[in-house]
């Protein structure tokens, strides 16, 4: 009689196996796919809706200083409290040369800024926002003659124009020539920006032959501590003015926006609330699998797998229906904003800003696997015994 000590049983579910968990994944997949149908669908439009809204809201806080961006400088000068670039005050030009020994080695622009009439080549009246700057220029990098005007193509459409230069509209009253069109004027305003030289602005305008609503000063590239303690000094000096840097004027244009209407905060709630929802259906989804499949599971519990190799399938299955909702968020909603082109003009694709909706979905896979995991308890040894 052999008096050898057999070895000891090793426990089933303490060595962790990826063979099972990945075939029964995979079988799910290729040949049970209609199950996994509802759950991918639900996922990826509430996928689109968030990356969607939140391009939405990026496009919207652009478009709220698209007007500083566009006309650039280093040290903005406006009338005092004036927090937003499409509803200025009125200064005198004088200061121009009042401030300049601040600014010694920069160049000085002024902006003029308002509302005039506007009549299309074919009769179409409505309302224009006139942009007037110093040395404004064309598409082609030639100053923009007295009488030419430059517009955003997104708004081609509102101001009845098509895309070749040399048509004759009428604003305020004067017959101006199309000298062409920029990409960087997009607008929620309701009046289409254009742009013309700063004198013929004031004109249409009916200015104080003396004022304007803003001087940007150009420094050259150099010191910013020096700039920034001159840009100090001189706000000291009058502060019946406001002096602050291009970035800073813009960032204040969209903040008005957002904060006085409301629209950025409704615009990003959405985003936020479709987000919520799309890792409400993933987590979801991934519990209906583990109902749908519980006797397969059982069966793998059976035959020795433990609790880790039940939740890698769970989480395997959480895994493939984030990537194809992934994948599907980054097809569909480009398309999503060009079908909204006729009725949002100023939205536009950034592909920076689908990073904020896929940590969105991160999360949402993160949750959902938590959520399998809470579930996947109850498939224990005594759970076999039980069935």
């Amino acid at each position: 009689m052999d008096n050898q000590q057999s070895p000891p049983l090793k426990p089933s579910g303490t060595g962790l196996s990826f063979a099972a968990p990945f075939a029964l994944v995979r079988a799910v997949v290729l040949r049970d796919w209609r199950s996994l149908q509802v759950t991918l669908i639900a996922c990826a439009v509430a996928a689109v809706v968030t990356a969607f809204q939140y391009q939405v809201y990026t496009s919207f806080v652009r478009a709220g200083s698209v007007g500083p961006r566009f006309i650039g400088g280093s040290v903005w000068v406006s009338a005092g409290s004036i927090e937003c670039f499409d509803f200025p005050g009125v200064i005198g030009e004088d200061y121009a040369g009042q401030l300049a020994r601040y600014f010694p080695s920069s160049g000085v622009r002024r902006v003029a800024f308002g509302f005039t009439a506007w009549t299309s080549p074919s009769g179409r009246r409505g309302n224009v926002a006139v942009i007037g700057v110093d040395d404004a220029r064309g598409p082609d990098g030639a100053l923009l003659a007295d009488s030419a005007f430059l517009a955003d193509h997104s708004d081609l459409t509102r101001l009845d124009l098509s895309r070749g230069a040399g048509q004759l509209a009428t604003l305020g009253g004067e017959t101006m020539q199309l000298a062409g069109t920029t990409d960087r004027l997009p607008t929620f305003l309701g009046a289409p920006y254009v742009v013309t030289g700063f004198e013929r602005a004031r004109s249409l305008l009916r200015m104080d032959p003396s004022s304007t609503a803003f001087l940007v000063f150009d420094a050259p590239g150099g010191d910013a501590p020096a700039l920034g303690t001159a840009l100090r000094a001189a706000q000291a000096r009058y502060p019946e003015l406001t002096l602050r840097s291009e970035a800073a004027f813009a960032q204040s244009s969209s903040r008005y926006w957002q904060l006085k209407t409301g629209a950025g905060a409704a615009i990003l709630l959405a985003a936020v609330l479709a987000s919520l929802l799309m890792m409400i259906l993933l987590a979801n989804g991934v519990l209906r699998f583990l109902q749908r499949y519980a006797q397969d599971l059982l069966s793998m519990l059976g035959h020795g797998a433990g609790q880790r190799e039940v939740w890698l399938v769970a989480a395997g299955i959480a895994v493939v229906v984030a990537a194809l909702t992934f994948a599907a968020m980054l097809a569909l909603t480009p398309l999503m904003i060009l079908a909204a082109q006729p009725l949002l003009p100023w939205v536009s694709f950034v592909a920076a800003d689908t990073l904020p909706p896929a940590v969105a979905m991160l999360i949402a896979l993160v949750a959902a696997i938590a959520s399998a995991g809470s579930a996947v308890r109850q498939y224990g040894p005594e759970a076999v015994f039980r069935t």
